[in-house]
């Protein structure tokens, strides 16, 4: 027993020793207090979050010191009496488990069946499965229907409960996760950032005190923390917690749960700017979500989906399109009106504007105020497109008033953002009515407000651009200068072609304005180009205009006429052209062009460059202005864009293919593919010249997209030129044999199988290990290859497992190793059958668990990694030898892939040939033709070293030069 001075102190010693076997829950509700007051009761004196007991509480922990019962306060006298939380029992719990199920198949209604009918037939006797028939229950309210009041109302019971001490700590833990998510829930009559931190804590701590391991909790409370971050508007919030959110993702199995996650993971790239990242996760969420029938998180990505190929200049039908998917998949989940609906609402205006369909834009814009408003939430999700609205319409008053509502909001949602919005649009309202001076100090205080407040990135950059364009409006020139550099620094940290095509417009105003006539004009010319391929008509309309008025300033004939037919447009149009648009002070300083013949040189190549390396521009719409533009520098050629395979089979991408090609150009795209540029002659006499410089500058441009994850809008369409399986770089496919691995390869992309490719040496085990990945849901992951015949057998458990610093002589850094490396992707093990006897049994472990144990360490890994190896050795006879472990080799038997040498499919020999001489060309040289003498002595040859021998060869041949126009047997360099 605990002396009576030993409580005096209640001390953390004391605390433990009174608290003996009993659980923190069960010595908790004997002391009328929460398990978390035990927890920091017991944490050292100096831990920030430790608290010392005090009042009635502390003379009840005297008292049990002395051998006595504690007086209990008199707010729960009866806690330590009969109300003593209750287990279930195995026939509850054997009820309750089949509808994690429904929650894995995302079957909502089926799960809301069966618990009502649990919860109204009073078959659920104990607190303890009631609480977590409730906590089910809001669960598919929230996730399955969105229908966040409903979900508290069932939860509300047992969050009392929970506070009480009431549940069992295995039940309390998923009461406070779904506490903490429905607070996080865009719903202004609920949302509340203290008591999803309160409930975040309380979870946390039954988690680690009661030892109880749970990913899918986890999960949730991380799901939790960044909605209640990004519903606050906080980006630094939102970046504090980049990661964190993914990392919970390796131990959780629930693919609903999965799918729910990754949603915030692809806001958390959004906010920091990985704009290509949230693009590509918002598409595989909307599709995974439509393979499982998940209507709520199909319709949300979906929605999403659209504002950001928005936002990266797509045409307005495409984003129309996937808005009619979101409403679809909302319809068949039977979900209401609720949050989806506003962004759904926003893209849709967004894409009507575009069209100058003014109208049903504000009808849309209408039905999502409705929504906002029953949610009592913040107005601006919507306030950018009604005030672009008012904008185009020329409805300035409505435009004030807007700014009024959005100045004098109270609600409790993003109160300080929302009245920086209104700064935006009262800055808006001044420049249309022509007092442009104020109007740019506006847009300058908006910007400045939301840096105070995190630096909300959307209105961070709307502030910028518009601030540019109302400096220049003002004559403001060295402060327009300023928030130019600012603006290119923004937009260069958050991409987006449609903004990059406005700054471009209001540039080209500021240089007109300065008298730099030609250089406006080049600016002019490329944001007219973007967004008139985006499919924007009154930007289009408005960016011509102005256009104009610079030609006409600089003195160029017929320009009055086009003026005229301008305001037409406008007009047809239902565009009333803002004040800023109208006449002003121009000076020309620049003689006009003495003839309309088109300029070829440098200098016409000036708008071009500015055409292709717009921010944010994504593959399709580079590979139409690189057709738009050559149809604007060679009049009636005929510019056209093809795919070229890997057999040099051409494929149409765009452009006229009536007119046969004379002139060809070809590029790479940075992906892997190969493409052509071509035009119908005659061209001038530098006209190959620009043609070639056009192209290298289109794949820049390109290759830049894929680095910033622009490469393709949609999914690259899995094209079927033999035996129906997918196109795959360097997977060169002439034979059967090769037809048939190609299509067993592309069956094998969704699964997640170990596969062991075997083979002959240099038969192209990688080149099957890089396909699968390739094909796989994990392409955009990591893709590592390890071999395991080139490491000295004493460091090879750390390179594959890793280590930490110091966990042996010589390790002086901490080091990841080739598993961890892989995370989330492929790891390729080649030559696994060199693998040491030594590490086989952590191998397997890994195979078996997906955890690993890196040196120094002393607590496993989890990783998320698909294992592909390959080997040349007879893995079966190892075994028998004892050289191999017969248990690693039946796990990894699970998917056996062989590749055929090349002497048993000769079909491929010179599609192979053909490939190399291709890759290996030096580049600008046209690569040769392979001669018939040549194709019969590689066809003829053995080739024991197989494909990696057919490479060698033909790169040796091509080493000596000069480089023939044609490939004869005489310059093959066939060895053996």
């Amino acid at each position: 027993m605990v002396s009576r001075n030993e409580a005096q102190g209640v001390g953390p010693e004391a605390i433990r020793a009174l608290r003996g076997g009993l659980s923190r829950a069960a010595f908790a509700r004997q002391l009328g207090v929460t398990p978390l007051t035990v927890y920091r009761w017991e944490l050292p004196e100096a831990a920030p979050q430790a608290r010392r007991p005090r009042g009635r509480v502390a003379q009840a922990l005297r008292q049990l010191a002395e051998g006595g019962q504690p007086t209990l306060p008199s707010a729960l006298p009866r806690l330590a009496g009969s109300l003593l939380p209750q287990e279930m029992s195995p026939e509850e719990r054997a009820r309750l488990t089949p509808c994690l199920k429904f929650f894995q198949r995302a079957d909502w209604r089926s799960a809301e069946n069966v618990l009502l009918a649990m919860l109204a037939s009073g078959e659920l006797r104990s607190t303890g499965a009631r609480a977590l028939a409730s906590a089910g229950l809001a669960y598919v309210y929230r996730w399955g229907f969105e229908d966040v009041r409903r979900a508290f109302t069932v939860l509300l019971p047992h969050l009392a409960e929970a506070d009480a001490g009431l549940l069992p700590e295995s039940i309390e833990v998923h009461v406070h996760a779904q506490a903490a998510n429905l607070f996080a829930s865009p719903d202004g009559r609920i949302f509340d950032a203290g008591k999803v931190n309160v409930h975040v804590a309380r979870a946390e701590t039954l988690l680690r005190s009661a030892n109880i391991s749970s990913a899918e909790v986890r999960c949730l409370l991380r799901m939790a923390e960044v909605a209640a971050a990004f519903h606050l508007g906080a980006p630094e919030l939102i970046s504090r917690q980049f990661g964190r959110l993914e990392e919970t993702l390796s131990g959780v199995t629930d693919p609903t749960m999965r799918l729910m996650a990754t949603h915030g993971i692809a806001h958390e790239a959004a906010i920091r700017g990985e704009a290509s990242l949230a693009t590509r996760r918002f598409r595989e969420l909307a599709q995974g979500a439509a393979r499982l029938g998940y209507g709520l998180l199909e319709a949300r990505s979906l929605a999403f989906l659209a504002q950001r190929r928005l936002d990266e200049a797509c045409e307005p039908d495409e984003a129309l399109a996937l808005v009619r998917r979101a409403r679809e998949a909302a319809w068949d989940g039977r979900l209401g009106r609720g949050f989806s609906f506003i962004f759904a609402a926003r893209a849709e205006a967004d894409a009507l504007l575009r069209l100058a369909r003014f109208t049903e834009a504000e009808a849309v814009l209408d039905q999502g105020d409705a929504v906002v408003e029953d949610l009592a939430w913040t107005p601006h999700p919507l306030v950018v497109q009604r005030a672009r609205l008012f904008y185009l319409t020329g409805r300035y008053a409505d435009m004030r008033r807007l700014a009024v509502r959005l100045s004098s909001y109270s609600g409790s949602i993003q109160q300080a953002l929302t009245h920086a919005y209104g700064v935006w649009v009262e800055a808006l309202a001044d420049w249309v009515e022509g007092n442009a001076q104020r109007s740019a100090e506006s847009f300058a205080a908006a910007h400045a407000r939301v840096l105070e407040l995190g630096g909300w990135p959307y209105l961070r950059r709307d502030s910028i651009i518009a601030e540019v364009g109302a400096r220049a409006a003002a004559n403001q020139f060295p402060e327009a200068r300023a928030a130019l550099r600012r603006a290119r620094a923004t937009v260069e940290q958050f991409p987006s072609a449609w903004s990059t095509a406005l700054l471009h417009r209001h540039e080209g105003w500021l240089l007109a304005r300065e008298g730099r006539s030609r250089e406006a004009r080049e600016k002019l010319e490329a944001s007219l180009a973007t967004f008139t391929l985006a499919g924007d008509l009154p930007e289009t309309a408005l960016t011509r205009r102005t256009l104009l008025r610079v030609a006409q300033a600089a003195g160029e004939p017929g320009t009055e006429s086009a003026l005229l037919q301008s305001e037409e447009e406008l007009r047809r149009h239902g565009i009333t052209a803002p004040p800023d648009f109208s006449p002003g002070p121009l000076h020309a300083q620049e003689a006009p062009p003495t003839d309309a013949a088109p300029r070829l040189g440098a200098e016409s190549l000036m708008v071009p460059f500015e055409r292709l390396s717009v921010r944010g521009m994504g593959a399709p719409l580079i590979q139409r202005e690189l057709v738009a533009v050559l149809e604007g520098l060679f009049p009636g050629c005929a510019p056209r864009l093809e795919e070229l395979d890997s057999q040099d089979r051409a494929t149409p991408l765009l452009g006229q293919t009536d007119i046969p090609a004379s002139e060809w150009v070809e590029l790479s795209d940075g992906y892997g593919r190969r493409l052509r540029v071509g035009v119908a002659g005659p061209l001038p006499a530098d006209g190959r010249a620009l043609l070639t410089a056009l192209a290298r500058l289109a794949g820049f441009a390109l290759e830049v997209a894929v680095l910033r994850g622009f490469a393709h809008h949609v999914e690259p369409p899995l094209r079927e030129p033999e035996g129906g399986a997918p196109e795959m770089p360097g997977f060169i496919a002439a034979s059967p044999a090769m037809q048939r691995l190609k299509a067993e390869l592309a069956g094998l992309s969704g699964s997640r199988a170990t596969v062991i490719v075997t083979g002959e040496s240099g038969s192209g085990k990688e080149v099957v290990a890089r396909g699968l990945h390739r094909l796989s849901a994990r392409s955009e992951r990591p893709y590592v290859a390890f071999n395991c015949a080139a490491v000295p057998r004493e460091l090879f458990e750390g390179q594959l497992f890793g280590y930490r610093r110091g966990a042996y002589t010589g390790a002086t850094a901490d080091h990841p190793g080739v598993i961890r490396t892989a995370h989330g992707g492929t790891l390729f093990l080649d030559e696994i059958g060199e693998l040491p006897l030594e590490v086989q049994p952590k191998l397997l472990r890994f195979l078996e668990n997906g955890e690993i144990f890196p040196l120094g360490e002393t607590r496993p890994v989890q990783v998320d990694v698909r294992v592909i190896a390959a080997t040349h050795r007879d893995l079966g006879k190892l075994v028998r030898e004892g050289r191999f472990r017969e248990d690693l080799y039946y796990r990894l038997q699970v998917v056996p892939v062989r590749v055929p040498p090349l002497r048993e499919r000769r079909e491929d020999i010179l599609a192979l040939a053909r490939h190399f001489i291709a890759q290996l060309t030096p580049e600008g040289q046209e690569p040769p033709t392979l001669g018939p003498d040549a194709m019969a002595a590689l066809v003829a040859h053995p080739w024991p070293g197989n494909v990696r021998e057919l490479r060698n060869v033909i790169e040796r041949s091509l080493a000596f030069g000069p480089l023939p126009a044609v490939l004869g047997a005489d310059r093959l360099r066939i060895t053996g």
